[in-house]
This record gives C-alpha cells, structure tokens and sequence, in this order.
C-alpha cells in the first residue's frame, strides 16, 4: 500500500503541475491558493501553515510571489501588530476558479473508465485512511512539519 500510495501521489502531483503550468501557475503556488479559498477569508500565515502542514517559513516565499502576482493580500491584523491575515484579491479567486476547472478536467481524465460508482467509494476511504494517519500522528506526538520537512 506505501509503494502504491507514493507512486500515486507523485504521479497525480505531476500530471496537476504540467496542467498548471498552461495557467502560468505551479503546484507550489496552488496550494495555497486552493486552502484560502476553503478557509476563512483573514485566516493568519501560521494558521495557514498548519493547515497545510507544511513549515511556516518556506510558506512566506510563496507568499511573497502570490502577493507580487496580486492574487493574495497580506493585511494587518486587528488584534496582533505583528500578524498579517492572508485575503484573497479578486484576481486570485478567478485564478482560483481557473485551478478548479484544470483540477475538474484532470480528475475526469484519470478517473474516466472506472467502475461508475466507485470513485465516491474511493474517495470516502481515501478520507477514512487519511483522518487515521493524521490521528496516528497525534497519537505519536507528532506536529506539522516536526521531522523537518516541508
């Protein structure tokens, strides 16, 4: 299951990169982009880090390019002078939109032959494996990023 997993993994990773990089975008950059848009809007860098398990610094330079494309907005929070929240601009919900739509078109390709039926199967355990990695974790006292990676 591990070997089948990773192989999956990075081979869905790069056929979604190559389809991004039609939109001038990378999976680096959609990431992001994909998690503001289901978070709520003013959500801080840390709190996005988290949710994206991955390492607050490393974060900040995708960022800093979404921001110089204009597609997010870093703005004061009210609360911590410190703290920026993260917006997305109007630009990058229609980049957003655009990602959406390559996601739609290349889950449809992939996907396009199996049993009809099975997809919202897979997609259910998918979530069930998932939520009890993330458990084992917890119970491992494991925190986003703690081995280091991003």
């Amino acid at each position: 299951m591990t070997f089948l997993t990773m192989r999956l993994s990075n081979t869905w990773r790069l056929l979604l990169d190559r389809a991004l990089r039609t939109e001038g975008m990378s999976l680096a950059m959609m990431r992001p982009l994909a998690y503001l848009m289901m978070l709520p809007a003013g959500i801080s860098q840390r709190t996005l880090a988290d949710a994206m398990n991955t390492d607050s610094s490393a974060l900040v330079r995708v960022l800093d390019l979404l921001e110089d494309e204009g597609l997010v907005e870093r703005r004061p929070d009210q609360d911590d002078r410190r703290a920026k929240c993260l917006v997305l601009t109007p630009r990058g919900r229609r980049k957003c939109a655009a990602l959406h739509h390559i996601c739609a078109a290349m889950e449809s390709r992939v996907l396009d032959g199996l049993p009809h039926g099975g997809t919202q199967a897979m997609m259910d355990m998918l979530a069930q494996v998932l939520h009890r990695a993330e458990d084992v974790m917890k119970e491992d006292g494991a925190t986003p990023c703690s081995d280091g990676a991003a």
